[in-house]
C-alpha cells in the first residue's frame, strides 16, 4: 500500500514541471512562427495607405475638374467673342443673362462633373487691357478666405472692346479633415475652382 502511494505522490509531482515545459515549447514555437505575418504587417499600413491613395484620387479629381471648368468656359465664351451672344442672353436682366450664360457652359462639362447651383458667372468688358488687369484684381471672390460672388453680373459687350469672363465653381471637398486641410481656401472642406478668360471681341456689326 505503501509503494503506490509514493508512486501516485512521484507522478502528480513530474505533472506540473512537464506541464510548465509543454507551455513554453508552445510559446517559442508561436514566436518563431511566421504564419500570418504579411498579414498582420498589411494591416498596420492598410489605413494610412489607403487615407494617402484617397487623397491622391481628391486632388486628381480636383485638378481635373478645374480643367472641365476651363475649357466649358472657353467653349461658351466664344459666343461673346463672335457677338451671337446678343441674340442668345438677351434679357435686359443681368442677372438672366448671367444664369444662362452658367447654363450653356455646365452643358460642356462631361460627366456632370460641375455642380451648376454653386458655379457663379461674371462678364465684364473694359476699354483696354490694362483696365481689365486692375478691375479683375480689385475684385476678388476669394478674398480673406471668403467666397463672395455678390459683385457678379453680365455686361453685354460691344464690337472691338476687351472682355473678362470669370467662372468661380464651390467645390466641395470629400476630405475634410487631415487631407483637404490644406486645399480648403474658402471655409472648411471646400474650395473656390476660378476659370478665366480675356479677349477682344471681333468686330461684329
Amino acid at each position: 500500500m505503501s509503494e503506490r502511494k509514493t508512486e501516485t505522490v512521484g507522478s502528480a509531482g513530474e505533472a506540473g514541471p512537464q506541464a510548465k515545459s509543454r507551455n513554453w515549447r508552445v510559446f517559442r514555437r508561436f514566436g518563431r512562427s511566421q504564419d500570418g505575418a504579411a498579414a498582420m504587417e498589411f494591416g498596420f499600413v492598410a489605413l494610412p495607405f489607403l487615407m494617402l491613395l484617397w487623397a491622391i484620387f481628391e486632388t486628381a479629381l480636383m485638378f481635373w475638374t478645374n480643367q472641365v471648368l476651363e475649357e466649358a468656359l472657353s467653349q461658351a465664351s466664344r459666343s461673346v467673342l463672335t457677338g451671337q451672344s446678343r441674340s442668345l442672353y438677351a434679357s435686359s436682366n443681368a442677372a438672366t443673362n448671367a444664369a444662362a450664360f452658367r447654363d450653356a457652359v455646365c452643358a460642356r462639362a462631361p460627366l456632370r462633373l460641375i455642380d451648376c447651383s454653386k458655379l457663379s458667372i461674371d462678364v465684364r468688358s473694359y476699354a483696354d487691357f490694362g483696365a481689365a488687369s486692375s478691375g479683375t484684381a480689385s475684385n476678388n471672390p476669394l478674398a480673406g478666405g471668403k467666397l463672395d460672388t455678390s459683385s457678379f453680373s453680365y455686361s453685354q459687350p460691344a464690337s472691338g472692346q476687351i472682355v473678362v469672363i470669370r467662372a468661380v465653381l464651390d467645390y466641395k471637398l470629400f476630405l475634410t479633415s487631415w487631407a483637404s486641410a490644406s486645399l480648403a481656401n474658402i471655409g472648411s472642406g471646400h474650395r473656390g475652382l476660378v476659370a478665366s478668360i480675356a479677349f477682344r471681341t471681333e468686330p461684329f456689326v
